[in-house]
């Protein structure tokens, strides 16, 4: 398993994350080396990396000061290199540093780094990518934010995907207060059209709210093509604060996460799946 050196700081710009991010960057570090080494000598014209919510490159873990590795970063150094990384982060500033890191890493891959939205950059960015490769998309938004037409434009090429879906930090938190009365909210266009949340969140027992926008969004994804879905809690102070979603097209991509989600950030072996 690839066993990346500890980041340094660089005197670029370091934002600070949650405790929990290291967990996630655990399943996508494990998930690239055992994908690139799997799918390296197939017919695929190329292997594709593509990163929506690419942040710094670098972050700083708030409780313990750590320094960890972004994902595009995590990606940049995988053993197998990807054909290229595409790459898209809203903060100007966080996009700077991004860039300037990548430079400066010897071994890194061809990339593009878009700066905008990445709903609005993301036809862009699927249009670079060759028609027979082969993608994983880590898309990491920091709330509601990762909209259902983006991922109808990932699914017009092959493409795996790991989604970060905030359930408890966002939706169920801000359901009622923010996202009832606008026609148009952060919900709605994550889940897509033809989902009727409020009456389903409404109706649902308060314990049962997020496992019915779970399974919603699992269903609007499914109508995308996707038949394989893996999940992974990620907690913080004990209790789960979000999922990781991993969706692809081919039994293949599920076996290999599963393969690699066995031994989870702890150094704990499971073999329990599923929300």
């Amino acid at each position: 398993m690839l066993d990346l050196p500890e980041p340094e700081d660089d005197g670029l710009l370091i934002p600070e994350v949650g405790e929990w991010s290291k967990d996630k960057h655990h399943f996508l570090l494990r998930y690239i080396d055992a994908f690139t080494t799997a799918m390296r000598n197939k017919h695929w014209q190329g292997l594709h990396y593509i990163d929506l919510f690419a942040g710094a490159g670098i972050e700083r873990l708030k409780r313990s000061h750590r320094l960890d590795w972004g994902s595009p970063l995590i990606a940049a150094q995988a053993r197998y290199p990807f054909a290229g990384l595409h790459l898209c982060e809203k903060d100007p500033q966080k996009h700077r540093a991004l860039e300037a890191r990548l430079n400066r890493l010897a071994s890194a891959p061809s990339f593009r780094a878009l700066v905008g939205d990445a709903n609005e950059e993301v036809a862009e960015i699927v249009g670079k990518i060759r028609p027979k490769s082969l993608s994983l998309a880590f898309l990491d938004p920091y709330g509601l934010h990762l909209d259902y037409s983006t991922l109808e434009s990932l699914a017009g090429i092959r493409a795996d995907l790991v989604i970060y879906f905030p359930d408890r930090v966002d939706a169920d938190r801000n359901w009622r207060a923010y996202y009832w009365d606008n026609p148009d909210s952060n919900l709605d266009r994550v889940l897509g059209p033809g989902v009727d949340w409020r009456t389903e969140l409404a109706q649902a027992p308060a314990r049962r709210r997020t496992e019915r926008l779970l399974r919603a969004y699992q269903s609007q994804i499914s109508q995308l093509g996707y038949t394989e879905f893996e999940w992974e809690a990620i907690p913080s102070s004990g209790a789960r604060l979000y999922w990781l979603i991993f969706c692809s097209r081919h039994k293949a991509g599920s076996t290999i996460w599963r393969g690699i989600a066995q031994k989870k950030p702890d150094s704990q072996q499971t073999f329990d799946f599923g929300p």
